[in-house]
């Protein structure tokens, strides 16, 4: 196996030029077949016991507070979501994509880490104050009092600045494929979070459910920087061309960052302003539900993605993008086939409170699973910074929701959920399209 080269013609920088790596270490990076099953059993494993314990914390904080307090609990998390993407606008995919050429020359590698910040923080500086006035409206509108919603946001935006902290830092263990010592730190955050949320018997309110969150993000984000020291930095490689490629994703991803933020949070924000706090509520509970997709979604993330990304061959890529895709939609279909035979089973899980909205359960499945999808294939693209010009979507989803706004008022949650949805639906068939564009201009 080939060392990896770069993808930039006649850009030596952004290749790697160990030529003492081991092959053992390059054949456990990128895996042989056999071996790569056992390794994603052990991952998938392990990604099991993260994701179930992230859904008990989940369904623990459901069934303990008030239709109230989740309703604020909901809003807290959206903008939490929102929050992380407008605070990332593309750093991590960047620093994926040049990290994976310059791979595994760490020393270059950590230097990338010093613009990665840079870009960071000044996003996070910037939006963070936006999620937190959104956040603080959409929470006086439900009734939270003026201090209950500037806590609740507080909160927020220090559990965003950690939660950025952790995935930023997660390139490296996912580049090296050492999944395993990723997955015991999620882990033990996870284990923390919900011993943390005992303290709900005794105060159940959406303070003491954001606290939990807030200290386990925390020490998974100091776990993981004790673990990767990225202080040995090769000093004397430029920083000129890195600038210019974050510059450059950032410039072109910030529309569809914003956009496309307000577009995958749409249904907490309609309901917060027309709806209800009920509304919200149950809206919410039943996203805890589709929570169990993450598996698939966290298996891709951090095992497909950066195989993906360091991949030369043109059939390579076009084989295992289409594989990728195929077994992505064969689990949906899995999964959205449960919902539809036992919604009764699927609905218990939440409490009394959320019975009965079977049809609003399957609605809001499926709607999340579109949403995955079209995450799924903005990764794949943007892991070989395969970047579509964002007007595209922008244009096309909101012509479709003005002719829907003429014919359907944004009254209940399953016409909220439909009135969303139309966003990606348009961005799985444009991804779909850059990505046979590119396939279609690369040389064989």
């Amino acid at each position: 196996m080939s060392t990896p080269r770069s993808e930039t013609p006649g850009d030596s920088r952004y290749a790697s030029d160990d030529a003492t790596t081991p092959r053992v270490s390059r054949r456990r990076a990128l895996g042989g077949s056999a071996g790569l099953t056992v390794f994603v059993a052990k991952f998938l494993s392990r990604e099991a016991v993260v994701q179930g314990l992230n859904f008990i914390g989940g369904i623990w904080v459901v069934r303990a507070l008030t239709v109230h307090e989740y309703a604020w609990y909901t809003i807290a998390i959206t903008m939490l979501g929102a929050g992380s993407v407008l605070s990332d606008m593309g750093v991590s995919a960047a620093l994926m994509s040049l990290a994976g050429r310059l791979w595994p020359d760490r020393p270059k590698v950590n230097r990338l880490f010093t613009v990665a910040y840079e870009a960071r923080a000044k996003f996070f500086a910037l939006f963070g104050t936006v999620v937190f006035g959104a956040g603080f409206f959409l929470l006086t509108k439900s009734q939270a009092s003026w201090p209950a919603a500037a806590a609740i946001m507080v909160c927020v935006v220090a559990v965003t600045f950690f939660q950025l902290n952790f995935s930023l830092l997660s390139v490296l263990p996912k580049l090296e494929q050492n999944l395993k010592a990723l997955q015991q730190i999620t882990i033990s955050g996870a284990a923390l979070r919900l011993v943390l949320l005992a303290a709900l018997l005794i105060s159940a309110n959406t303070l003491t459910a954001l606290f939990a969150a807030l200290v386990a993000i925390a020490w998974q984000a100091w776990a993981i920087r004790r673990r990767y020291d990225i202080a040995d930095q090769d000093t004397h490689f430029p920083l000129e061309d890195a600038r210019a490629e974050f510059s450059k994703v950032a410039r072109r991803q910030a529309p569809a960052s914003i956009y496309f933020c307000i577009q995958g949070q749409l249904n907490v924000l309609l309901l917060g302003y027309f709806g209800s706090a009920t509304q919200v509520a149950q809206l919410g509970a039943l996203g805890r539900i589709s929570a169990l997709l993450m598996v698939a979604q966290s298996l891709f993330a951090s095992i497909l993605m950066p195989r993906y990304a360091v991949l030369k061959d043109k059939a390579d890529m076009l084989r295992k993008y289409v594989l990728a895709v195929s077994a992505f939609l064969v689990l949906i279909a899995v999964f959205l086939c449960a919902a539809w035979l036992f919604p009764g089973t699927m609905l218990s899980v939440l409490g009394g409170q959320y019975a009965g909205l079977h049809g609003e359960l399957l609605l809001i499945l499926g709607s999340a699973a579109l949403y995955v999808i079209e995450a799924l294939l903005f990764s794949l693209n943007m892991s070989r910074a395969w970047i579509t010009p964002s007007w595209i979507q922008v244009v096309v989803t909101l012509a479709f929701q003005a002719v829907l706004l003429a014919f359907m008022p944004i009254d209940s949650i399953a016409r909220v959920v439909i009135f969303s949805s139309i966003s990606p639906v348009v961005s799985i068939a444009v991804y779909v399209a850059s990505a046979a564009l590119h396939f279609g201009r690369m040389e064989g």
